[in-house]
């Protein structure tokens, strides 16, 4: 299998396993509260900081935390691949720190744009509306560079100066 497949099938598995583990925390919260705190949320930057506090710091915390100490991700375990440095070592913290905002920075433009300043469900026309196009388009450039470079290395790499390569060890 091609390592760009890979890539994205790991990513893939990372984004299943982790909005399963969040969503099932956050449905079994509303079940024993009762609605809380979801029944209290009116503003967008409430919804934001609901979002950020409970689906983005996890996120970002199992992205930083895999890559910083272990090399890989769940995603990554189980497709046989880690992330290493320009000397096909261990990534330092700084470079897992890196590369998981610039991997994740599209999801965050999506959340801030769609929830702030009023949730686009409340209104009629979004006022924002016209901004989602920015993640969109870094998304897809990500998507391309991963294609453009066989898997090897992602924006996020390219930034963080590591490589994805085969838990094996070899390249590709």
């Amino acid at each position: 299998m091609k390592l760009t497949v890979k890539r994205l099938l790991a990513y893939g598995l990372d984004f299943v396993l982790l909005a399963s583990v969040l969503v099932s925390l956050q449905w079994t919260l509303y079940l024993v509260t009762g609605g809380f705190p979801f029944v209290r949320f009116d503003a967008g930057h409430e919804i934001e900081l609901w979002v950020l506090l409970t689906f983005s710091l996890p996120v970002w915390g199992y992205f930083i935390w895999c890559e910083g100490k272990k090399q890989q991700t769940a995603g990554k375990f189980f497709l046989r691949l880690k992330v290493v440095n320009a000397g096909g070592a261990k990534i330092r913290w700084r470079q897992a720190f890196l590369r998981t905002l610039i991997r994740l920075l599209p999801w965050e433009l999506t959340h801030l744009i769609i929830l702030v300043p009023e949730p686009w469900w409340t209104v009629e026309v979004p006022e924002n509306e016209c901004w989602i196009w920015v993640p969109n388009v870094l998304m897809a450039a990500s998507i391309a560079v991963l294609f453009v470079s066989k898997g090897k290395k992602g924006i996020h790499d390219f930034a963080a100066k590591t490589t994805v390569v085969s838990a094996g060890g070899d390249r590709g």
